[in-house]
């Protein structure tokens, strides 16, 4: 695996000083390992392969390994005319350092094969990057009636921490919280009266006071 030291306004390659990316039209092979020097710390670094066709960008993860994109290889770079691979650090939306290196790619005759998929663009690369993270930070949704705690393992879907006290019913079949409620008027009896109940009483009292 071929290595790039970053050291401040230098991208370092051991040996020859530059880097060779195998043979053109092969992908899915090669892959780099970035070494971010004192200076590159706690910068959120980015890759741009420049060829004659264009550039790809792409976020270094954070192990440092980055898998050159498709696009980087997909024509013979000789010395003549070298692909260049631009290496960037930003911090808080500003570009603190940048520096790069050159690449080149071997040449062969032409063979028939499968055709590499495009790069994503730099934003849904952050984008996959910050789902993963959400993803990671809050668990799958959870059943009815618990809640996302903390634990020490990581986040979780638990049930609720709450006592049922007087006068409230738990149904934990379907997690419905309901009042515990009297149907009839009766001695010593705390628990809220429904209205029915208190229509059927004050209906009754009516027709007592209709026979005096």
């Amino acid at each position: 695996m071929q290595q790039v030291r970053l050291e401040g306004y230098r991208a370092l390659v051991p040996g020859v000083g530059y880097l060779r990316l195998g043979n053109w039209d092969s992908y899915g092979i090669e892959t780099l390992q970035i070494l971010p020097g004192e200076d590159w710390q706690d910068l959120e670094l980015t890759a741009t392969f420049v060829t004659p066709a264009g550039a790809t960008r792409v976020r270094v993860p954070e192990t440092g390994l980055l898998p050159v994109p498709p696009e980087a290889t997909a024509a013979p770079l000789g010395t003549g005319t070298p692909g260049r691979l631009v290496f960037a650090g930003m911090a808080q939306g500003v570009q603190r350092l940048s520096t790069d290196v050159l690449f080149l790619v071997s040449d062969h005759a032409a063979a028939e094969g499968a055709q590499s998929q495009p790069t994503p663009s730099l934003w849904a690369q952050y984008f996959d990057k910050i789902q993963g993270m959400i993803d990671a930070a809050v668990p799958p949704d959870g059943e009815p009636g618990t809640v996302l705690t903390k634990t020490p393992a990581g986040n979780a879907w638990q049930r609720g921490y709450y006592t049922i006290g007087a006068g409230l019913l738990l149904d934990e079949a379907t997690n419905t919280l309901s009042v515990d409620v009297a149907d009839s008027l009766q001695q010593d009896n705390t628990r809220p009266v429904t209205s029915a109940a208190v229509f059927t009483t004050v209906g009754n009292i009516d027709a007592l006071l209709a026979t005096i």
